[in-house]
């Protein structure tokens, strides 16, 4: 059995165009899959690098080969970039070197997680086989409430969840989508599933709060998520003070906002994917999940999931009920 649909796959060559125009039109392809980056040019030998895109919604998956080279993103590429988004970087074939939030020498299989709203520079010292998935903010702080936790620190690729995500990004094969046996939402679980935990391995966030904060900070997730659905709650019920609040919520790079909405949205689409909900309305499912407007959750849910409270439920196979509005 194959998917029900498959995405549109874009393919670039070098090879498509004279060798003096081959550096601004790659710099073209990863500025049309991602955001601007600056190609650094080589005075020996001439770029040659395939590529191809598939774009699953809130995620692209893009695959590279091709000889070695450097790039970057300064803060002027971070300026021109529509959007922030995130990427999950693996190169199955050599070593390579990326600087972003410190210097880090990959090995073969290894992964990084990087920020778009954080400058970088790569070099890529051997020919390399990329898998680069690029990752609306939306989807990721569906997995990764605080992405800090991971962005500019490597994953071990031969050890551990690091192993297990590693051997399934290089798996991918963008070209192949419509080959695959199951609904390309099941690829973004996968990948997200195995994000929570290798973040849940790592204790020690970059900004190194003391131990009693990531404690505190938990306790204060866990307290949230038992009233999360209840459309009174606000940052007193928790039991702090709200300045000991919004600076533990600082020291994790969130707020105490996004993550009631964050959870809010979960708790949602999960009423909205499963057939057992399916006889509630769009608007009764956003009360049930602690929105007490149902334009405000229309509104919510699209900004951070990227779908609108309808569209998730046909992408489960419901039909259009005339009633429900988003």
């Amino acid at each position: 059995m194959r998917a029900s649909s498959s995405p549109p796959v874009i393919h670039w060559s070098t090879r498509d165009v004279p060798r003096n125009q081959r550096y601004d039109y790659y710099a073209h392809a990863l500025a049309t899959a991602m955001f601007p980056i600056q190609v650094g040019k080589s005075p020996i030998q001439p770029i040659d690098i395939d590529m191809c895109a598939a774009d699953l919604g809130n995620m692209m998956v893009i695959r590279q080969r091709g000889t070695p080279h450097c790039c970057f993103a300064d803060k002027s590429s971070i300026a021109g970039a529509s959007q922030r988004t995130f990427h999950l970087l693996v190169n199955g074939s050599s070593e390579w070197t990326m600087e972003h939030l410190g210097r880090h020498r990959l090995a073969a299989g290894d992964i990084l997680l990087s920020d778009s709203s954080i400058p970088f520079d790569i070099n890529i010292d051997a020919h390399f086989d990329f898998v680069n998935i690029s990752l609306s903010e939306a989807w990721i702080r569906q997995w990764l409430p605080a992405p800090v936790l991971l962005v500019g620190r490597k994953i071990e690729g031969h050890s551990g969840w690091g192993h297990a995500l590693s051997a399934f990004l290089r798996s991918l094969a963008p070209a192949r989508f419509d080959e695959y046996p199951i609904p390309m939402s099941f690829v973004g679980d996968h990948i997200g599933a195995l994000l929570a935990f290798i973040a849940q391995d790592f204790i020690t966030p970059p900004l190194k709060p003391p131990k009693r904060d990531g404690a505190m900070f938990e306790r204060i997730r866990d307290c949230m998520y038992q009233q999360s659905s209840n459309a009174q709650l606000s940052a007193p019920a928790v039991g702090l003070s709200l300045r000991s609040l919004h600076r533990c919520f600082a020291r994790f790079d969130t707020t105490f906002g996004d993550t009631l909405m964050d959870m809010r949205c979960a708790h949602a689409r999960r009423m909205l994917e499963s057939p057992i909900f399916r006889r509630l309305t769009v608007a009764e499912v956003g009360r049930r999940a602690g929105f007490s407007d149902a334009s405000h959750f229309a509104r919510t849910l699209h900004a951070r999931l990227g779908f609108t409270p309808s569209q998730i439920r046909r992408q489960c196979g419901a039909p259009r009920d005339s009633t429900q509005e988003d």
